[in-house]
């Protein structure tokens, strides 16, 4: 009988706290509600932000590899992609990387040319190796096997959020770590092949920015740079198209690069950095360079990038510099800009390793 009364005082108490539970959720559920609308709202007029939480929380093809992800890659060819990370003078910190080595690199004393390849915005040095983007390292493993390109090293470093340009303030170096302290390590780590004769550079979205700028100011390093769907403007943030600026694009990216190039936009750092402004006056002479961007990029209606990007072509055009220009029809940004054509532009990149 205690038993039963116990549960009937259970029960009793059981139906208050029905009640309760269910006013907290109804709270909760409106809570979420407006938050969900809110969240839409951001996304709408942030489509940055909608892009971040794509790339944070989409579950891969599969679910086989995420961002993320630092176990090595072995390949039935012998090849392997692994990621480490050294102290870099110039972050103050670990700079992290993945390395792409070939399928001989574990069986003589060889050494081999690199390409070093920067990510885009809301990334990192792992992305490419997703089953989102199609296991980029799988395309180099088959270019390099249906010898389309020699065999190289492929090093993917992570930049954050940083156009891969130094801080105004000078507390993180990101140029600096790419071209100095990332190269040091790589030639005293790994057996490579030293000089600009076998080094090159390439990058998609923030990393073609990265990518063309860093070859346009350090040619005296890269024999080559290769960018797909590069971040380039017509002007510096601050003198943008009026539709520009009213886009969440425009916001949020000045909300990223206010460590970098200030808020207002110091004009002098921003020219020493900006791929336009840098062709204009740059010895550009004897670089090979190819960039390209699809027609449908999602950031063309609302940043202009198309027309950025045309405008850089025209630049080195009017310069007489030799180049390699694409416009793909109905093709879209990034990564899956760089899975449709990098049988084109790694190629372009290796050139000169034969």
């Amino acid at each position: 009988m205690r038993k039963e009364g116990s549960k009937s005082v259970k029960k009793g108490k059981g139906q208050g706290e029905i009640a309760a539970v269910f006013v907290r959720n109804l709270r909760l559920s409106l809570k979420l509600l407006c938050a969900g609308m809110s969240a839409c709202l951001c996304f709408s007029l942030c489509p940055c932000l909608r892009d971040f939480y794509a790339i944070q929380f989409q579950n891969d093809s599969g679910g086989e590899r995420r961002r993320g992800d630092h176990s090595a890659i072995e390949m039935n060819s012998g090849a392997r992609v692994e990621f480490s990370k050294f102290y870099s003078p110039a972050l103050k910190g670990d700079a992290e990387y993945s390395i792409f080595l070939p399928p001989s690199y574990g069986k003589g004393s060889k050494k081999y040319p690199v390409v070093y390849f920067l990510h885009g915005l809301w990334n990192d040095h792992t992305s490419w190796t997703v089953d989102r983007y199609g296991h980029l390292h799988e395309q180099v493993d088959k270019l390099i096997a249906g010898n389309k390109i020699p065999e190289i090293l492929m090093v993917h470093p992570k930049g954050d959020n940083s156009f891969y340009t130094n801080y105004k303030d000078g507390s993180k170096n990101y140029e600096d770590c790419i071209t100095q302290d990332l190269i040091q390590h790589i030639e005293n780590t790994y057996r490579v092949k030293s000089g600009a004769q076998w080094r090159s550079i390439g990058g998609t979205s923030m990393g073609g920015f990265g990518a063309l700028k860093i070859a346009f100011k350090h040619k005296n390093l890269y024999s080559a740079t290769a960018a797909h769907s590069p971040i380039i403007f017509l002007s510096d943030p601050s003198h943008m198209p009026e539709q520009a600026k009213n886009s969440g694009h425009f916001g949020f990216f000045t909300q990223l690069t206010t460590p970098i190039f200030g808020n207002p936009v110091n004009l002098e750092i921003w020219r020493q950095n900006n791929p336009l402004d840098i062709a204009k006056e740059a010895d550009l002479r004897g670089l090979r360079i190819y960039f390209d961007y699809g027609t449908a990029d999602r950031y063309n209606q609302t940043m202009g990038l198309g027309e950025g990007i045309k405008a850089l072509h025209q630049v080195l055009d009017s310069r007489q510099i030799p180049h390699i220009f694409h416009e793909y029809p109905n093709e879209p940004h990034g990564w899956e800009l760089v899975g449709l054509h990098l049988s084109e532009s790694l190629p372009f990149l290796c050139e000169t390793f034969k």
